[in-house]
This record gives C-alpha cells, sequence and structure tokens, in this order.
C-alpha cells in the first residue's frame, strides 16, 4: 500500500534574507549641491560629475565600503533600472542573486518592492510583499510559511491562521536570538483557506490572476487540485497508466533482476504480473477500498494519505496461495509520482505471489512498506527517462525538479514508511537487492548494518 504521510512540517520562519543578500538598514543618501575643489566620477557611469552639479552621495558602509557618487539619472534599480529617488522612496543595496567567480560581490541599489521581487520576498498566494515583524534588537525581518523543498514557496503566515489555530497542541514555539520559529504540522491538501498541489504540495496561487490557479482534478467533494506544473504530465485514466505499468515491469526485469519472461515455480514471471489488472481510480474509491481490504493497522489514522492499493485474496482454503486480483492507483498526478506508486505496489504484488514471502506470514509493515519505498525510489532514480530541466517560468519547478522532489519526499518521511525506507536502503547499498530479498525471506527483517 501506498501512502503519503501527510504531516508536512511548514515553518514559521523570521528572515533577513536566503544566503544572497540582506537589506541594508544602515545605508544613508544625501545630495551634494556645492561646488568642491576635487571634481568626482559617478560609480555608475564612470564619467565626471562636474562642480556644483547636484548629485547622489552614498556615505561609506560595512555593505558598500567606500562613499559612492551617482549622477541623478544614474542611480538606477538593479531590477526595474528605473532611476530611484533617495528623498521618497525606500531603497535597499544589496548582492545580485548570482554573480559567479565574484571574491567579493558587488552591492546595488533597489526599490524597496523590486528588492522584495529580485529575491523572492513575494507570497506566492496573494502576491503581494511578506509582511514583516520588529526584531529585538530594532531591525525588522520577514515573516511566512515555507514549503520544505520549493525555496521559492513563501506564504504570508495570516493566510494558514486557521490551522494553526487548530494545531496549537502540535506546535512548538520557541524564540532564539534574533528568529521566532513555529513547526505546525498540517494536511497536505490545504493549510488554513489555501489549497495544495496534489502532486507537489506547492501553495495555490488563490488571490493572484486566475491563470495560475490551480486544477481541479474531480475527485467529487475532495477539493483535490494540481498546479501548472504537474498538469504537464497528468495521469487521469488506467489506459494513460499502462504504459507506465510496462515501465515498471521493464524495470523489474532489467535492473532489478526480479521476474523473469518464463513462468517459474520458484520466483514470479512477467506475466503473472502483467495480468494484473491496474486501475486509476478517485480518492473515495480508493479510500473506500482501503477500509474494506486494510487489516486495519493504518485507516484509522486521519494522518496518512492513500495513494495506491494493491488488492488480493485467497486462493481455496489455504492460506498458502493468494492471487492478486487488482492494482489501484489514484488518478490525477503526474506521471513521474504516479509509475512510482505504481513500481510500490508492484513491488507489494511481487512479495505477495513470490513462494519465499507466503501471504499467511506476514512480513512486519516497517519491512515491507520499506521494501517498496525502495522500490519506488530507484525506479525514480533509474526506472525513467531522462526529463526536462527548463522550464517557461522561473517560478514553475521543470519536470526533473518534480522528480527530485518526489524522491525527497521519500527520503525525509518521519513515520514508518520513511523509517523502513533508510533500514532497506542501507541494506541494498551492502549487499544489492537479490541478496536483501533472500535474508529478509529467512529472518523477516532488514540486516543488522553497522555505521
Amino acid at each position: 500500500m501506498f501512502r503519503r504521510r501527510i504531516r508536512n512540517k511548514l515553518v514559521l520562519q523570521t528572515s533577513e534574507a536566503d544566503d544572497v543578500a540582506s537589506p541594508s538598514t544602515s545605508t544613508t543618501t544625501e545630495r551634494s549641491t556645492h561646488a568642491t575643489a576635487e571634481q568626482h566620477v559617478c560609480y555608475a557611469c564612470r564619467e565626471p560629475i562636474t562642480a556644483a552639479t547636484t548629485h547622489i552621495l552614498i556615505s561609506p558602509t560595512q555593505d558598500t565600503g567606500d562613499e559612492r557618487r551617482f549622477h541623478f539619472d544614474c542611480f538606477k534599480c538593479y531590477e526595474c533600472k528605473l532611476p530611484i529617488d533617495p528623498k521618497s522612496q525606500t531603497l535597499h543595496f544589496s548582492s545580485a542573486r548570482k554573480q559567479e567567480g565574484n571574491i567579493k560581490q558587488e552591492q546595488y541599489p533597489f526599490h524597496k518592492s523590486c528588492y522584495d521581487q529580485h529575491f523572492g520576498w513575494k507570497c506566492v498566494v496573494c502576491e503581494q510583499t511578506l509582511p514583516t515583524v520588529a526584531m529585538n534588537n530594532g531591525s525588522t525581518k520577514f515573516e511566512y510559511l515555507k514549503h520544505p523543498f520549493f525555496d521559492k514557496e513563501r506564504m504570508c503566515p495570516h493566510h494558514a491562521r486557521g490551522t494553526i489555530r487548530r494545531q496549537e497542541q502540535e506546535t512548538q514555539q520557541f524564540r532564539q536570538e534574533d528568529d521566532n520559529i513555529g513547526v505546525t504540522t498540517t494536511e497536505e491538501t490545504e493549510i488554513g483557506e489555501i489549497r495544495r498541489c496534489a502532486g507537489c504540495h506547492r501553495f495555490e496561487p488563490k488571490f493572484a490572476s486566475s491563470s495560475k490557479h490551480f486544477v481541479d482534478v474531480g475527485d467529487s467533494d475532495t477539493g483535490r487540485c494540481v498546479c501548472l506544473a504537474c498538469c504537464r504530465t497528468l495521469v487521469t485514466t488506467s489506459d494513460e497508466a499502462i504504459p507506465l505499468w510496462e515501465r515498471v515491469l521493464n524495470f523489474f526485469e532489467g535492473p532489478l533482476g526480479l521476474i523473469t519472461d518464463e513462468d517459474s515455480i520458484s520466483g514470479v514471471s512477467r506475466q503473472s504480473l502483467k495480468s494484473i489488472p491496474v486501475i486509476l481510480v478517485g480518492l473515495n474509491a480508493l479510500n473506500d477500498n482501503m477500509k474494506k481490504h486494510s487489516d486495519g493497522v493504518h485507516h484509522k489514522s486521519s494522518q496518512i494519505m492513500t495513494r495506491g492499493l494493491c488488492l488480493s485474496e485467497f486462493c481455496g482454503h489455504t492460506t498458502e496461495s493468494v492471487a492478486v486480483t487488482a492494482i489501484l492507483c489514484l488518478s490525477g498526478l503526474p506521471a513521474d509520482l504516479t509509475a512510482s506508486i505504481l513500481a510500490h505496489e508492484c513491488c507489494h504484488a511481487f512479495l505477495k505471489l513470490h513462494p519465499n514471502f507466503r501471504y499467511g506470514k506476514h512480513l512486519p509493515l516497517m519491512v515491507e512498506e520499506g521494501l517498496c519505498q525502495l522500490v519506488a525510489f530507484l525506479f525514480l532514480n533509474d526506472g525513467l527517462e531522462s526529463c526536462d530541466t527548463s522550464t517557461e517560468d522561473d517560478n514553475t519547478p521543470s519536470d526533473a525538479k518534480l522528480r527530485q522532489y518526489f524522491k525527497f519526499c521519500i527520503e525525509t518521511d518521519e513515520g514508518i514508511y520513511g523509517e523502513g525506507f533508510r533500514f532497506a536502503a542501507r541494506a541494498y547499498a551492502e549487499m544489492g537487492m537479490q541478496e536483501l530479498l533472500y535474508y529478509i525471506a529467512l529472518n523477516r527483517d532488514f540486516p543488522p548494518i553497522n555505521d
């Protein structure tokens, strides 16, 4: 059974900036209107500033170094390239996002709003500048909720206030010297009034232009939606899943070497897995089947979202023989994620059908789910074709970035699935898949691994 733990940690952060820049609070600007004997040079255009010419003087600071003088027309915002009037407009000096090869980063002037835009200090939900909070030392810092993987996915905290209030008992807040951080855990489908993508869990830009809104997947009243990035490869029907299932079987037969073309009494054939119906269903149908067929261990938890299910039944009057009747997978997910779910469920089917893993003798949950998560991770890593790393929009993740996120979710899961995966991954690195499965068949546990 493939389940995604829906207790995502979101960090309520206060921060000056990501590792590239911070607002320059000590910078001052002045106008010089008097002629001087010394002739100055404009810092931007390197042309002389003639005597008695009104110009802008930036006093020396730790950020800017020596004093700087500019013609009025040359004192321009690095982002929008328009002039800045230091008397009427708030400005910042800061390094640009990327300055390759520079030992000492150059400092540029920014309009306040352009600074926020340049460094991503905008709420992705409402497209407004993130709120600031006053610190004990008199400075101000941005406050936001952040996606655990996509760095630019920042949201104003007030959009999630309802969620934070509901989860006060699960929130640990503490104050450090300059940071006020609260760790909250929430349902992955929504945070407060904001929905999240069912694939990559990014925040829906609810109050932005309608062209950026997420797309409903048609799951009646579940409210599931997907972002425009995940829509690029969306899988919605069982027919669309067939090529993905074939690729999974190729991975089991080739790189993993777990199945063969021919039927065998000592293993599992490709045909026995290929004959299993693969059906894409909505969330309600998947949950209904999970409640009917689950052994009751998991579905009582409201913290788990089911994304896949391997259905099976006993053959005859013995618990030693089992038939896999269907594999169910949640519809409306991007292709890479759908394929990884199918790889996970294929591993369940393999274990049910293999004579070394009798149905009447369940493997411990952490062991079986850990193995299945390992197979899903390896498939994402080695079983798919290379994908596009480019994107038309800097704020929209590429297919390659989405694939990285799906692997990140497996690696960082804090529940029994994640714990099992990490045990399985360490054992796989030591002994490979065939020897690992043989050990588990004999011992019903992962081998001890020396750290």
